[in-house]
């Protein structure tokens, strides 16, 4: 688990720091429930009721403070975080598992009887990457400058950043007290260093599935057969129509653009290059000034039309969007319909991309994500940006739901997939075949390539230097080739290699460990990383355990 942590460090460093940025930019509704109330129960664990302060401080804020030290490559901090959020779903839930799992740690200091003392936490303080000078040294003005003008903010002291630092201590030294007993072997560690300091060499020979599915040719009935067997595997695509404006700015042209190069005079052609250049600055300062007041001329115009639109979506509301068709007449804007279509086959026209969006996509994807209620206004959409400065507002008018589909409907598409099964299972059956008749022949002494030839298998090539760090070609090569090479014995082949459209034989000539001048140090840093990993899995296993046994009920939910 820590080595998987380790490896994608950049990654998860990106997922804390958009949890605290979403926390910071608009909190959640629980955060600001409880910021607004006053000592109004939130949560129960373990038979103790935590009230809307208690988590604000020992939650959100800290979970807030937390982030932000850990920003500056504190791991410990990432890990101690996510440690006691483990199972958040969200954004918004990430907080309340933290809190959650901090209240369960406590209680667990005093079981174990852990409480790191006044200096142990001012070292550990001292240590952190966020109050380090330009020398990785503790910068004592750094630190005092956090206290008094940062931290406030958060609406924490320095009590808090303390008592976080405990709670970070008594987690490492709860973590190790768990996975006590919990030994690495030494020599099964070095195994499989070795295994991973391989390189390899040998051939792969390759079966496409194209060839099988040439040979198939499924009679009218096995297809009528196969779909009856799998009908709920074959569907319709859900189909909408809608009804749809898109409002567009008068903007004003430029009369710049396309505009052709004046040719030049006879007199210009004589003045002086003072005269020249002065001539064309100004031109440039001329050009500059006509720019200046047509972009604030574009830009008055849309501002105008976001108004219209904002004052179009509140009449729509106000009359529940019975009076649809008479705002667009009102406003002078041209209403458009469509036919059924489904998501996959839009109209040209509205196959388009969103102007902004955090998650992009098209406006296809928001008009299709419309639910239908008893609310008249759920056939609507908001307002959606399109192009550079365009909305489009739709309704959606009618729609045929997924069903399953005919025989008739089906039928290439059954066919396509019977082809493909029973194609899948003939290259399957092929390649299980030739490997056992590759085995027999590289015994008899003959080379990898003759057998795969008397196999009926001509696509073959050799592979050399196969290591850890070997990047396949995957149009040729399987993408998890070390991994499986890494195990097979030197003369021998492996077992088929199946992916969706070919198979792959592999023959291992020779394998090979490379020394490494560091591998002492190397196998310390592995052992040291499985033995922090088994504790790693048993805090996680206990601190689960615990959440289950303390019976957690979300009183704000009540």
């Amino acid at each position: 688990m820590i080595e998987h942590i380790q490896k994608y460090k950049i990654v998860i460093t990106i997922s804390i720091v958009a949890v605290a940025a979403g926390f910071i930019l608009g909190g959640s509704s629980l955060m600001r429930r409880a910021g607004n109330s006053g000592g109004v129960p939130l949560l129960k664990i373990a038979g103790r009721t935590y009230d809307d302060r208690e988590f604000q401080r020992l939650g959100v804020e800290s979970f807030e403070l937390i982030s932000n030290l850990a920003r500056s490559g504190d791991f410990g901090l990432y890990q101690f975080l996510m440690g006691l959020s483990a199972g958040a779903t969200s954004q918004k839930d990430a907080p309340e598992k933290f809190f959650i799992g901090r209240m369960i740690l406590r209680q667990a200091k005093q079981e174990f009887g852990v409480y790191p003392g006044p200096e142990e936490i001012s070292n550990y303080i001292r240590g952190l990457r966020a109050f380090a000078d330009k020398d990785g040294k503790f910068s004592e003005e750094t630190y005092r400058n956090f206290i008094e003008k940062r931290i406030g903010r958060l609406g924490m002291t320095e009590g808090d950043l303390r008592d976080i630092a405990s709670d970070v201590l008594a987690a490492k030294k709860i973590n190790a007290i768990l996975g006590t007993g919990l030994s690495v072997n030494r020599e099964i560690v070095a195994q499989n260093l070795a295994l991973e300091s391989q390189q390899i060499a040998g051939e792969l020979a390759c079966l496409d599935l194209d060839p099988f599915e040439a040979k198939i040719e499924p009679t009218d009935e096995q297809i009528k057969t196969f779909w009856e067997e799998r009908q709920d595997a074959f569907t319709t695509e859900a189909l909408r129509k809608f009804s749809y404006v898109i409002v567009t700015p008068d903007m004003p042209a430029d009369p710049d653009a396309d505009k052709p190069a004046s040719s030049e005079s006879l007199s210009d052609a004589a003045a002086s290059d003072e005269v020249k250049k002065a001539a064309a600055k100004q031109k440039e300062e001329e050009k500059a000034k006509r720019s200046a007041e047509l972009a604030e001329v574009r830009r008055k115009k849309q501002l105008e039309i976001d108004s219209r639109v904002n004052d179009f979506t509140d009449d729509l509301d106000s009359q529940k969007g019975a009076n649809f068709e008479e705002l667009l007449t009102k406003n002078r804007w041209e209403l458009k319909t469509t036919e059924l279509f489904s998501h996959s086959k839009p109209p040209k026209e509205l196959d388009i991309k969103l102007r902004s969006s955090s998650r992009g996509g098209k406006v296809i994807d928001e008009m299709f994500r419309i639910e239908l209620s008893s609310d008249p206004l759920s056939q609507f959409s908001q307002p959606i940006a399109i192009g550079e400065n365009q909305w489009l507002i739709a309704r959606l008018d009618g729609q045929e739901k997924v069903r399953p589909k005919t025989a008739d409907e089906a039928k290439l598409e059954a066919r396509a997939q019977y082809i493909s099964e029973k194609a899948t299972e003939a290259m399957k059956a092929a390649a299980t075949d030739a490997v056992t008749r590759i085995r027999a022949s590289l015994v008899a002494g003959k080379s990898f390539t003759d057998a795969a030839k008397e196999a009926s298998i001509t696509k073959v090539h050799e592979i050399s230097k196969v290591n850890a760090t070997y990047r396949p070609d995957t149009a040729k090569e399987p993408s998890n080739l070390f991994e499986v090479a890494r195990h097979i014995d030197p003369g021998a082949v492996a077992e088929p290699i199946i992916e969706s459209d070919r198979t792959f034989i592999l023959h291992v000539a020779k394998r090979e460990v490379i020394k490494e001048p560091n591998a002492a140090t190397r196998l310390d840093t592995q052992v040291t990383s499985r033995s922090t990993e088994n504790e790693t899995l048993a805090f996680t296993s206990w601190l689960t355990a615990r959440t289950e046994a303390a019976k957690v009920e979300q009183l704000y939910r009540k």
